[in-house]
């Protein structure tokens, strides 16, 4: 059975397998709107190149965040039609869980490990996972937006760290820095493989809709927005009126002038 899982919280992050077998692990070069652009050729054009259709991929694994609002919105819009056509299940799973597996890799005994998101105005969005008595990581609370001091105190403090926005973070406390892991981007292979058990596959559309919510931990625009400008009307004659804005009137408006 062909299964893939698809991220685009940072990037966009791709995994196609055949069972336990990894066909496609890999990442699509560029960010922003360029990789938006792209990305759905690009993944038409893997599948060609592992001789498969669309049709013969049976599930899809979408991450849900944190990260880009639109390229969050952008890939699990995507494959939802991908699937509304194949009638391929789908389900999400947050994206920083892949992130929380490359940490617990770098730091085996960690049983509380922090996902770091930078979340601008100098704070930081924090992701908690416990690690279970099998191994698995479960999230612990929702996500939450700190100072860097914050992340000292008890109720946040974590064994390990890991980010893939290290640069983009501010300053660190040391005791922070020092357990930080730095990843180059999500591995899609920690959401293809994610325990049935904590992340289902939805049963209704109901299920899906709440299994695929991207994971906002601040609306999109989270500062102060600017007055509304209203043009200031002028009046050059009783029945021309014109915006403020115009440097110069129109051709029409010239010829009524003379």
């Amino acid at each position: 059975m062909i299964h893939a899982a698809l991220d685009t919280s940072l990037g966009s992050a791709l995994v196609v397998a055949d069972g336990d077998r990894v066909l496609f692990n890999d990442h699509l070069a560029g960010t922003g709107r360029e990789s938006d652009r792209e990305l759905a050729p690009w993944l038409k054009a893997t599948l060609d190149g592992l001789s498969l259709r669309l049709n013969d991929v049976c599930r899809w694994t979408v991450g849900t965040g944190p990260g880009s609002f639109a390229g969050l919105r952008y890939g699990i819009a995507l494959v939802k039609g991908f699937c509304a056509i194949s009638g391929a299940t789908m389900r999400g799973v947050p994206s920083c869980l892949a992130l929380a597996h490359a940490a617990l890799a770098d730091a085996q005994d960690a049983r509380r490990i922090g996902v770091l998101h930078d979340a601008r105005c100098g704070q930081i969005i924090l992701v908690r996972f416990a690690r279970g008595t099998d191994a698995t990581l479960q999230l612990s609370g929702e996500a939450v937006v700190l100072t860097p001091e914050e992340l000292l105190v008890e109720q946040h403090r974590c064994d390990h760290y890991v980010s893939a926005q290290t640069a983009a973070l501010p300053a660190l406390p040391e005791a922070v820095a020092a357990r930080l892991l730095s990843c180059a981007g999500i591995d899609a292979r920690a959401l293809l493989n994610a325990p049935a058990g904590l992340w289902p596959w939805p049963q209704n559309p109901q299920e899906l809709m709440a299994s695929c919510e991207p994971l906002y931990v601040r609306p999109p625009v989270f500062v102060n927005p600017q007055p509304v400008k209203i043009p200031q009307i002028l009046t050059i004659s009783p029945r021309i009126p014109i915006l403020s804005d115009f440097s110069r009137p129109t051709a029409s408006v010239r010829r009524r002038r003379g």
